[in-house]
């Protein structure tokens, strides 16, 4: 007979139930207790009292007692966060009150509590009332109890009923609950005391729900706090253990270790292109070839996302680091076979030693960091060691960013426009927005000096969208003076700007505020955008086309542009890299190269634009190649917007439309 359908003879003793939740987050813990009245025959002389049955503890994140109705007794531990709850029911006249007041010790590293242990279903007021294991709360409260109970539940808890009903012991269960990421453990330990035989029947049966709900050995725990899930390999916590013993070992035998700091090379795209189960397979062959690839000795963890990292001990020379470090990018350019996929990422490998480099964990990991990011600087698919420069390095890189922030709110950015000529009769066509910072103390700095800082800062969003707004109202001025109606103004436009925001919606607000018409901006991208496989990326770049703003491919030909790229988005300029025009005049590849961009380019009715005309030679060339418009220093270096007033001028009727 099943425990959930029995229906129970009720001798003249109360029969109480005790349900425990507990929910673990940000916010707190909360401890709700609730007692259940079972059936009990109307001849039955003793109830229970309003306010014992709803009996509920608020703890704050803090681990201070918030609120608390009179309960019987806890006891904590603050060494071992071991608590144990002891319920005593003592039978009184109609049980009106229970006879002990409720105390509760500060609970210790409360405030660090992240893990959500099972859904939960809140009342009105914010109290958790249930909580259902494996059951979303939307789905679960129209369910009964006994529907969220497994069947090997109801087994289980037959076995366990009579286990109780024979022993009559005190403690139920012992439950180990983590309450933070790292290793903190609250042992609790739920005990019954002076309840009837058939009070711990039922006592029992409803501790068994709970435990099904968070049922966790601390082992398991234990095991969870120290190892990563997805390849069983030593976590950030547990390498920083290994890290850290290393270390003091290496002091008293006055050794040296080596800590290899390895990222992959290209998982974002795979993980973006193909999807996080295909992430996730790369990320268990990478940490299998790590491990074949190192000694039993040595150490391998996974710190998070594509990071692993490679302790090595007993090591006698930095030369053994180096053999350990081709042996991994060996491994890791073989192609990985990825549910019948093959794909190849590789990776990057920054490498420091202990003692000269750093003496404690903190600062090795920052060390092999920074030469990581050195190695990637330098090609990718290699390793580098750390050096002192690369610390020198990193301080600069932090100093820029304060400072580039700061020229953002201070004014000291500035918009420098060059203008752009057809090449077959020299009129103005448009111009280019240009970036310039005017530092107070080191004078006039070009993007190419901080640009990058700002791209890995992610500081490219509000500076691109400064240029924007900028440019657009400084440009409104021209037009306000009648210039041609071929006249436009070019901006470029960052892959960050569009991951972070950059649509349809901002550019109009940009548009509507400073009152530029969008059929006179020209937007310029890069080729690497064009090969992003992004569907949110396309349907932007539609966007703007439907509103009338105009598109280039900027610096075309120094990325990996096909034809049907080019066909498939809907630019209609191309600008040829400065890096093609500078020898065309002495160099017959050269030359041929951009004779073949600009043939290909009128074949799919595209204009081009010649960057970085900086001689006669080079003028004359490009317009007998048929190259339709150029810029550089050869028609005129960048000025501020009131020089194009100047130039307005030379603007001939015929200006040819980009």
């Amino acid at each position: 007979m099943s425990i959930l359908n029995r229906k129970l003879l009720i001798r003249p003793y109360v029969s109480i139930g005790l349900v425990v939740v507990l929910f673990l987050g940000t916010s707190g813990v909360i401890i709700y207790f609730q007692k259940t009245l079972l059936e009990i025959e109307e001849a039955l002389p003793i109830k229970l009292a309003k306010q014992e049955s709803d009996i509920r503890v608020l703890i704050n994140d803090m681990g201070h007692l918030v609120h608390s109705i009179d309960f019987a007794r806890t006891d904590q531990s603050p060494k071992t966060f071991r608590m144990v709850v002891r319920l005593t029911l003592q039978i009184e006249q109609h049980l009106e009150k229970i006879s002990e007041d409720y105390q509760f010790n500060d609970v210790l590293g409360a405030s660090a509590v992240h893990a959500r242990l099972s859904p939960a279903i809140f009342d009105i007021k914010g109290w958790l009332t249930d909580g259902l294991y494996n059951f979303e709360p939307n789905s679960a409260q129209t369910m009964k109890v006994a529907e969220t109970r497994a069947r090997h539940a109801h087994e289980e808890a037959e076995i366990l009923l009579q286990q109780v009903s024979r022993t009559a012991i005190d403690v139920l269960t012992e439950q180990s609950l983590r309450i933070d990421n790292f290793r903190s453990i609250m042992i609790i330990t739920l005990t019954a005391l002076a309840i009837m035989t058939i009070g711990l029947v039922i006592l029992g049966f409803r501790l068994q729900n709970i435990v099904f709900a968070l049922k966790e050995s601390e082992e398991q725990i234990r095991y969870r706090a120290n190892y990563d899930s997805l390849t069983n390999l030593p976590n950030r916590l547990n390498f920083t253990e290994h890290l850290s013993d290393a270390l003091a070992r290496n002091r008293r035998d006055q050794g040296q270790i080596a800590l290899l700091f390895i990222d992959l090379d290209r998982f974002k795209t795979i993980n973006d292109t193909l999807g996080h189960d295909f992430g996730d397979e790369l990320i268990r062959q990478v940490a299998t070839r790590i491990c074949q690839a190192v000694r039993e000795t040595d150490v391998v963890s996974r710190l998070g996302g594509d990071e692993f990292t490679v302790l090595l001990a007993n090591m006698t020379d930095e030369i053994h680091a180096s053999i350990i470090a081709k042996g991994i990018l060996e491994q890791l350019a073989r192609p990985f076979l990825l549910f019948g996929h093959e794909v190849y990422s590789g990776a990057s490998i920054g490498i420091t030693v202990s003692p000269q480099d750093g003496a404690d964990a903190m600062t090795l990991l920052k060390n092999a960091d920074m030469a990581m990011y050195e190695a990637k600087d330098q090609g990718r698919n290699t390793f580098r060691f750390f050096t002192a420069q690369m610390t020198d390095r990193a301080r600069q890189f932090l100093e820029l960013d304060k400072e580039m922030r700061r020229a953002l709110t201070q004014n000291e950015l500035q918009i420098r426009f060059q203008p752009i000529f057809e090449l077959h009769d020299r009129s103005l066509v448009g111009v280019e927005a240009l970036l310039r910072w005017q530092h107070p103390d080191k004078g006039l700095i070009l993007p190419d000096d901080f640009i990058e800082v700002a791209e890995e800062t992610g500081l490219i969003e509000d500076i691109g969208h400064w240029v924007l707004r900028r440019a657009c109202f400084e440009a409104m001025a021209w037009l306000e003076h009648d210039l041609h109606p071929g006249f436009y103004l070019a901006i470029n436009i960052s892959m960050r700007q569009f991951k972070g925001g950059l649509d349809r919606k901002r550019l109009s607000e940009i548009l509507d505020e400073t009152g530029f018409p969008a059929d006179k901006l020209l937007l310029e991208i890069t080729e690497t955008l064009l090969m992003d496989d992004d569907a949110r990326i396309r349907e932007v770049l539609s966007d703007f086309r439907e509103m009338g703003v105009r598109l280039a491919v900027d610096d075309f030909g120094t990325g990996y542009s096909a034809l049907s790229y080019l066909r498939e988005f809907p630019v209609n300029t191309l600008k040829i890299d400065r890096t093609f025009i500078q020898d065309i005049s002495t160099s017959s590849s050269n030359r041929r190269l951009v004779e073949t961009i600009i043939s290909m380019a009128h074949g799919l009715d595209l204009v081009t634009i010649a960057e970085g005309v900086e001689s006669s030679d080079q003028d004359v060339l490009l317009s007998e190649l048929g190259c339709d418009m150029g810029q550089g220093y050869y028609h005129c270096k960048p000025v501020a917007a009131a020089e194009i007033d100047k130039l307005t001028a030379v603007t001939a009727p015929r200006v040819k439309a980009v």
